[in-house]
């Protein structure tokens, strides 16, 4: 192998967390792909929290799209909420913490709305 790898040292709820997270014992890796992830995310609220709302009219006239629409886009929030949840373990990030209990409630709201469509769907 030959290089020199610095060992660290993590408390057993970083090992948990990391474990749920599947991302093991990987090496720290730079910030910078969250920013991406953050990108996405500010367009999915964008349409969630703007063009929706005021939109809400013209989606209510075209019916069936709104509740489908609606959705997809929370779960494809999860999945991008997850995605840099993970990113944010692996580079481990000094508030890593603090974000992840933001993610938690964020994911929490989305699976309430997530539920609510799915009912609406088959009501």
């Amino acid at each position: 192998m030959g290089g020199t790898e610095a060992t660290t040292e993590r408390s057993a709820v970083d090992r948990i967390v990391r474990q749920l997270l599947l991302i093991g014992d990987a090496s720290p890796r730079a910030l910078f792909d969250l920013k991406g992830s953050m990108l996405i995310a500010g367009v999915r609220c964008t349409i969630t929290y703007i063009v929706i709302p005021f939109g809400a009219p013209v989606i209510a006239w075209l019916g069936v799209l709104a509740t489908p629409l609606s959705l997809a886009l929370s779960v494809v929030a999860i999945g991008m909420a997850v995605s840099s949840l993970r990113r944010v373990w692996m580079a481990d990030y000094a508030h890593r913490y603090a974000y992840s209990l933001f993610i938690l409630v964020a994911v929490v709201l989305l699976v309430i709305v997530v539920v609510g469509d799915v009912r609406t769907l088959t009501a």
